[in-house]
């Protein structure tokens, strides 16, 4: 079966979502804790992912991500398997950013974004997923999951760091 002029295959098709918080915290103390550790205390405590322990005390900015890195098994409570994730390559050429590429079982790809940059009182977190699931009809569910998880991961940011309270609004009278 062909798709028409100009469309993906739906099973090429990236889905996106983006998740954003100001937490108090300088983007470069933010940056410099980054590891898998921190990854799992925002997954934590209901999900878990596993390292290597040559890369369990390696801080994510120096991580060698000009080749594949490892595979790690997502699982729920430390014991159910969720996923077999393998992470790909880690572009770390922006300052207070990575992008991951990878894949796992239940996506063909992968794509982590992460932004830190500098807001007063703190740094405002960005997260980007796009990702292509091996079995399309399953997008929505798996959409609908990945945000509950980066919503929670951020959540557990600001209760780490402390949530930065948007400014007000000044009124005209």
């Amino acid at each position: 079966m062909s798709s028409p002029a100009g469309e993906a295959p739906l099973m090429h098709v990236m889905h996106e979502l983006v998740v954003q918080s100001r937490i108090a915290v300088h983007p470069e103390a933010l940056w410099n804790e980054q590891s898998i550790a921190t990854v799992n205390f925002e997954l934590g405590p209901w999900i878990w992912m596993s390292a290597p322990a040559t890369w369990q005390g390696v801080k994510l900015k120096d991580w060698d991500g000009q080749r594949r890195l490892f595979t790690s098994w997502v699982l729920l409570l430390r014991i159910l398997p969720l996923d077999r994730h393998a992470f790909g390559t880690l572009d770390l050429s922006q300052p207070l950013s990575f992008v991951e590429h990878s894949s796992s079982w239940m996506n063909h790809r992968w794509r982590h974004e992460r932004h830190a940059r500098a807001v007063p009182g703190g740094c405002e977190v960005t997260d980007r997923v796009s990702f292509t699931p091996r079995i399309p009809l399953l997008a929505p569910l798996l959409k609908a999951i990945y945000l509950a998880v980066f919503r929670h991961r951020h959540a557990r940011l600001r209760a780490r760091h402390g949530a930065l309270v948007e400014p007000s609004s000044k009124h005209q009278g």
